[in-house]
């Protein structure tokens, strides 16, 4: 893509779980790294990576964060309000959560792998590629 020209597939980065669910139905059903892609194909895969990439550093640092927390509030001598169940949900919420994060990384990974890039896209989670 070029650099100067903007992305007509990369749309609302703050909704970018949202966009890769919408971009990857936008894919042929066929899409693999042997897909023979058309220019727009082309742009919605990249459009898909990037999100996917965004995504994933959205989840990575908001699990940083909440580990944070979670692990100040244990070490309060009333776990900071929380009781066992609202614990464990957490605990479930976050390895959710880090397991979304795994397969957002895959599917950057093979999206930029179907383009023919010589690595995953090099985003982050303010507004595309880096």
């Amino acid at each position: 893509m070029n650099a100067r020209v903007p992305n007509p597939h990369f749309n609302f980065v703050e909704r970018a779980p949202y966009e890769l669910g919408y971009l990857l139905n936008k894919l042929p059903t066929d899409f693999s790294s042997h897909s023979k892609l058309t220019a727009d194909e082309r742009l919605v895969a990249e459009a898909a990576s990037m999100h996917a990439s965004n995504a994933n550093s959205e989840l990575m640092n908001g699990l940083e964060a909440l580990g944070q927390v979670i692990a100040h509030a244990a070490l309060s001598p009333d776990r900071g309000g929380l009781n066992k169940h609202q614990m464990m949900s957490l605990g479930a919420l976050i390895k959710h959560m880090a397991v979304e994060a795994q397969f957002l990384q895959e599917l950057d990974f093979r999206l930029s792998e179907a383009l023919g890039a010589d690595s995953p896209s090099t985003s982050n989670s303010c507004g595309g590629a880096a």
